[in-house]
């Protein structure tokens, strides 16, 4: 079932005369890939979408309405035009006067129906697993160039700046991306890029969107022998990340789910590790639909994405992978990246290697 179609069918079971999309995200979920922003760095676009059972419109003021309506419109919705310098959220009070109107945002004193919508968006059509799998491939293609390139002595905003201009180039918008080097990895979950210089390690992370959708992936490079305990930390986190992703199965509690993460940090000998950074979540079109906490309502499912990331001090995991009927796909798997497969009581997972240069 298309975007489109779940929000109407979802606006008759609940009783809604319509809604109002007006977040970036959410915009190009419904439209499949258009998008209604001007600012790179905001959450809600200049153009609104006004659903309804039998029709669209699209709402922006006069500078853009035009463009909106003529290039990022693949639903053909009617143009409304608002003039700049009146008020978009008197116009749209005005505008509903006397509909029960839902929106993504509670714009124009309308309920925010944002988690509902979240929960409508995480099945994934077969056109997003098509570009799913392209643009996972392009993001790991990037990292893993990223990572052979890279030299002892560089900087890590040297090697951050140059994963985002191959982002850019492939139109991947580079929304999260970390670099850290030695000791940085060791102190810090998130080591955002600085001017220190690479050592002996390093770790990079990037969170890609394009077309709406998210993909997240880490990968670690060490330029000598790598260290026993650290190898040791590794593959026992290998291990927590690969039963991560064979023990998910349709139905599953979030809560059931978590607690299992937790026997596996214990029985590796790192009870508390957990703790110290989330674990990841299902994604789409968002980096994380959310983040999964031990007390998460909801349950895992078949159709949907997911972006795990478990931690151990000085090492991570992370893939964007796609939970199917006949079972699961990495979109962040390349062939030319060295693995391990990890045999586990659920199967057997590749798991991507710390590359030795």
């Amino acid at each position: 079932m298309e975007g489109l179609e779940r929000i109407r069918y979802w606006l008759k079971e609940q009783g809604y005369d319509g809604i109002i999309l007006s977040r970036r995200d959410n915009y190009t979920w419904i439209t499949k890939g258009n998008t209604n922003h001007v600012v790179q760095n905001c959450e809600v676009g200049v153009a609104a979408l006004f659903i309804r059972e039998n029709t669209v419109d699209i709402i922006a003021d006069s500078s853009d309405s035009a463009r909106i309506a003529k290039e990022q419109n693949s639903l053909e919705g009617n143009r409304v035009l608002v003039h700049w310098y009146e008020s978009m959220e008197e116009f749209l009070a005005d505008y509903l006067k006397n509909l029960n109107v839902v929106s993504d945002t509670g714009v124009a004193g309308t309920r925010n129906v944002q988690k509902e919508l979240v929960t409508l968006r995480m099945q994934l059509t077969e056109e997003d697993l098509k570009n799913y799998q392209m643009i996972g491939a392009q993001c790991a293609g990037i990292v893993e160039q990223i990572c052979k390139e890279a030299k002892p002595g560089q900087r890590e905003n040297e090697i951050a700046n140059r994963l985002r201009i191959l982002c850019i180039e492939k139109g991947i918008s580079p929304d999260c991306v970390l670099v850290g080097a030695d000791d940085r990895i060791l102190n810090y979950r998130h080591p955002m890029p600085t001017d220190k210089r690479i050592e002996k390690s390093l770790l990079c992370v990037l969170g890609g969107e394009k077309r709406g959708l998210n993909i997240s992936l880490t990968r670690m490079v060490y330029f000598a022998p790598v260290p026993e305990e650290l190898q040791e930390k590794y593959e026992k986190l290998r291990y927590i990340f690969a039963c991560m992703q064979l023990v998910m199965k349709e139905g599953m509690s979030y809560s059931e789910y978590f607690g299992k993460i937790e026997k596996l940090y214990e029985e590796a000998g790192y009870k508390d590790e957990w703790k110290l950074h989330h674990q990841g979540g299902p994604t789409g079109y968002g980096c994380r639909e959310f983040i999964v906490k031990p007390s998460t309502k909801g349950c895992i499912h078949a159709g949907q994405a997911y972006a795990w990331n478990p931690t151990i001090t000085g090492v991570k995991c992370e893939e964007t992978t796609f939970l199917g009927k006949d079972g699961l796909l990495t979109f962040t798997r390349t062939k030319e990246w060295p693995r391990k497969t990890i045999a586990t009581p659920y199967g057997d997972f590749d798991v991507a290697d710390i590359l030795q240069r």
